[in-house]
């Protein structure tokens, strides 16, 4: 009985209901849009990390994240053959490839600067190339959205082309290197002497991270070692098929290494990827900020509406009081009213919400580049399941919470006064 007198009233105040509604609607669609692009700003910022720079896991010689910054040679990975056998087996893994960093001095015979450099495997850590003259939003979607090291200019590293190249792009521009310009590389073998090698530029790359792009360059693994003179290697990076299957990789890792007495370090892109986490930090908190706002204008929207309705249905009141209802019962009239808005508002808020964002997606939104980046990014907001149960869930819950006071302020009416009132 009392349930449908309060769907009756929703549909009885169309006009003050619709109002509610509409609010709630607009509130939905707000936190559901919001919380798509976040979550598309999240994946494109990881997965770019991963691809370009940290890979899923990288496996240390222990004490290397420690002391490895002051001594870096003294924690290199004499059995990285082996490692590397033993990591394929995992189901979960993509590929494994070996890297050596290094610093030295990069000269034209014109202009020096330091530079660091990382010796890599060619055939797993390849350059995307892009034809600067494509469409933006293309370039955009190709280049910056898969997260890899993108080729400006020129070509990437060659296996078969041991003395090639390739320089960050605010490195490149510091020298005034161009492709095929000759550069010599000056640094410290691993037994402390001094050794130089003359090479090419074979292209010109960016990343999502410019302060990386201001300094390092990448050359193949081989003739980094031959260059430090050593045919060790400073650390292993694993890349899996599925950026979810990290953790359990890594406890596996742990207990193999573990079991074959192996001292290494395990850590994960997450831990790496400091830039990353204070990012996600930041704009969690902005979401949180965003959602207490939109509660509190739902509060005061159907507050309004279950305060108006009480004052001018004091005389109904005090009717359904004289003929029997409790108190409880007034409560739980007015209870249901602003559930009810807040279901019927919340379902076609997420509804609405999934069709802004779906139709966003499909066009994209291109953004200008982030601090400390090179390239901005193209946008595709997501629909998020989570986001949407969360969104709904929560407009129910406001929409009792908001109808509480007027529903206990109806319920203490005196019913001789309720019914004298007009």
């Amino acid at each position: 009985m009392i349930l449908k007198l309060a769907i009756r009233n929703i549909f009885r105040h169309r006009a003050r209901s619709l109002i509610t509604i509409s609010t709630i609607v607009f509130g939905c669609v707000a936190i559901i849009f919001i919380g798509g692009f976040f979550e598309d700003v999240f994946l494109q910022l990881r997965e770019g990390f991963i691809e370009a720079h940290t890979g899923h896991i990288q496996v240390y010689k222990e004490g290397f994240t420690q002391k490895g910054r002051v001594e870096p040679f003294n924690y290199l990975i004499d059995n990285s053959q082996e490692m590397i056998s033993l990591i394929r087996q995992l189901p979960e893994v993509d590929y494994v490839t070996p890297r050596i960093q290094f610093s030295g001095l990069l000269s034209t015979g014109d202009n020096t600067v330091s530079f660091v450099g990382q010796g890599v495997d060619p055939q797993y850590e390849k350059s995307l190339s892009k034809d600067v003259g494509e469409d933006l939003r293309k370039a955009y979607k190709e280049g910056v959205k898969e997260g890899v090291t993108t080729l400006k200019i020129g070509q990437g590293l060659d296996s078969h082309d041991e003395y090639g190249v390739i320089l960050g792009e605010g490195l490149a521009a510091s020298i005034d290197a161009k492709v095929n310009s000759s550069v010599t590389l000056l640094t410290n073998t691993v037994d402390g002497s001094t050794n130089a090698i003359d090479t090419k530029v074979k292209g010109v790359f960016y990343t999502s991270s410019k302060s990386f792009d201001d300094i390092f360059l990448r050359m193949p693994l081989k003739t980094a070692q031959k260059l430090l003179n050593t045919e060790s290697v400073q650390s292993l990076v694993i890349k899996l098929h599925h950026t979810d299957d990290t953790q359990e990789v890594r406890n596996t890792l742990k207990f193999l290494f573990k079991k074959r007495h192996f001292n290494f370090e395990i850590k994960t892109w997450d831990e790496l990827a400091e830039f990353y986490t204070q990012t996600v930090g930041l704009f969690k908190k902005f979401y949180l900020i965003m959602r207490i706002i939109v509660c509190v204008v739902i509060v005061l929207s159907i507050f309004n509406t279950m305060n108006m309705s009480v004052m001018e249905r004091i005389s109904e009141i005090g009717t359904i009081m004289a003929l029997g209802t409790r108190s409880k019962g007034v409560v739980l009239l007015f209870l249901y009213e602003g559930i009810g808005l807040g279901a019927i508002g919340g379902a076609m808020g997420v509804v609405l919400g999934c069709v802004v964002v779906q139709t966003i997606s499909c066009v994209g939104i291109i953004m200008p580049p982030p601090p400390g980046a090179n390239v901005g990014w193209l946008s595709h907001p997501m629909i998020v399941p989570r986001i949407l149960l969360s969104t709904f869930v929560f407009s129910i819950f406001i929409g009792g919470i908001s109808a509480f006071y007027p529903a206990y302020r109806a319920s203490r009416l005196v019913i001789t006064d309720a019914l004298r009132y007009r």
